[in-house]
């Protein structure tokens, strides 16, 4: 299907990764947003991958009146105030565009309700613990925003144990999960794309439990319809 119009873009910025599979899906996404806006959808990162913000806008902010610039982060953790905000900032003065950053999905109004609908639809009484994680992050913002979220969740499934973390603090949780003698857990890590840590983060707990995944939600297409109903606003 022909472009509404080639005179505006969309840029969508994903964290990064060594991970075959993030790269994939990243790619996917890009090509959904596109058959569904039907505007020009490119792709950066924020490290590992290329191109960069800056290679990015740099090579297309001349080709196009208006430029969107879409996050795919869910926590406002350091990518999104230094890597993202900061960077647009300084990147629309230079360029003398105005490259709009679009608000990122929310976590609680936006994924929550659509994550327990997903559960709901599935025999999900046996399992009694909710297990989340995310990336590491030292700024507390990031550890509030997962709490409140796994505490929403959790209460709103009513499911009495819950229990969330940082990828990496695996051996912690399953210390905690022993001591319960929890059995069988719903496991929730919190990514946009598969990759190094959900997998990782799956692979820890799939050894000694067994686990309704749920997977990262750019698979998830109610999801898809959040974002591109958002970039479609947003022209």
């Amino acid at each position: 299907m022909k472009k509404v119009n080639n005179e505006y873009a969309i840029i969508l910025c994903g964290h990064g990764s060594r991970d075959s599979d993030h790269q994939d899906e990243m790619l996917n996404l890009k090509t959904k947003l596109e058959e569904k806006s039907h505007y020009d959808v490119f792709n950066c990162f924020i490290e590992i991958n290329k191109p960069s913000i800056e290679d990015c806008i740099s090579d297309i902010v001349h080709r196009y009146k208006r430029i969107l610039f879409f996050p795919l982060l869910l926590f406002d953790g350091k990518h999104m105030i230094k890597d993202i905000k900061e960077k647009i900032n300084y990147l629309s003065k230079k360029f003398e565009k105005n490259i709009r950053l679009v608000s990122k999905v929310s976590l609680v109004r936006e994924v929550l309700p659509n994550i327990q609908d997903i559960i709901s639809k599935s025999k999900y009484e046996e399992y009694d613990t909710l297990i989340t994680s995310c990336s590491f992050s030292k700024n507390k913002t990031v550890m509030n925003q997962l709490q409140n979220y796994t505490n929403k969740l959790s209460t709103n499934l009513n499911i009495q144990n819950k229990i969330f973390h940082f990828v990496g603090d695996e051996r912690v949780v399953l210390s905690e999960l022993k001591k319960l003698r929890i059995r069988n857990i719903i496991l929730h890590p919190i990514f946009f794309f598969n990759g190094f840590l959900f997998k990782k983060n799956v692979k820890c707990f799939e050894k000694y439990f067994k686990i309704m995944k749920i997977f990262p939600i750019s698979h998830y297409d109610p999801i898809i319809e959040i974002i591109s109903d958002k970039l479609i606003r947003n022209i």
